[in-house]
């Protein structure tokens, strides 16, 4: 299964590095591929990112290549979503404030120890995880598909001609090898 899986790998990798479109539509192609990788999609982000990458006029290779390395990486994904709501709910909430006369003029509630509870609000605790993550994922999917477009926009031109190089010295080695 592994082998099948990494020869579709490098023969999609090999169509798009011998593709003929421009480095734009490679670029799209790769960034709304990826796009889908930031949510849980429950095992339709492949086809998701292919439909997307129709719709925005991409490259279709390049969305398969970028949609499976997302489901490589969604554990990293994840948390990182989780962060970046974290980060912004850091951002977006002001502290409490907090005077010391207040604090001083407080008076000390009486402890019974006869009745001792303990008070957990885990539906609490996991509604604000759930909207850090929801709050990370979008914004951590906009501002990579657009950095990823970015990126690939520029690196691309640069790469392919010196990777096909390479693939076609490494091709010819193991012919001549077997021959």
């Amino acid at each position: 299964m592994y082998r099948k899986y990494s020869r579709q790998l490098k023969y999609y990798i090999l169509r798009l590095l011998r593709m003929k479109n421009s480095n734009h539509r490679i670029a799209i192609g790769f960034a709304w591929g990826f796009f889908p990788c930031w949510y849980p999609t429950f095992g339709i982000g492949m086809v998701l990112s292919m439909v997307l990458t129709r719709v925005f006029r991409g490259n279709i290779p390049a969305a398969i290549l970028a949609a499976s390395l997302g489901s490589f990486i969604w554990p990293a994904l994840f948390y990182l979503n989780y962060r970046m709501g974290v980060l912004i709910h850091l951002l977006g909430s002001s502290p409490e404030t907090f005077e010391i006369h207040e604090a001083i003029s407080a008076p000390v509630p009486e402890t019974d120890y006869t009745e001792y509870t303990v008070e957990t609000d885990y539906v609490g605790k996991f509604g604000h995880m759930g909207l850090n993550f929801a709050i990370g994922s979008i914004v951590n999917s906009i501002i990579f598909t657009f950095l990823i477009y970015l990126l690939l926009r520029i690196i691309f031109p640069r790469i392919q001609k010196p990777l096909l190089k390479k693939l076609r010295t490494s091709t010819s080695r193991k012919t001549g090898a077997h021959a």
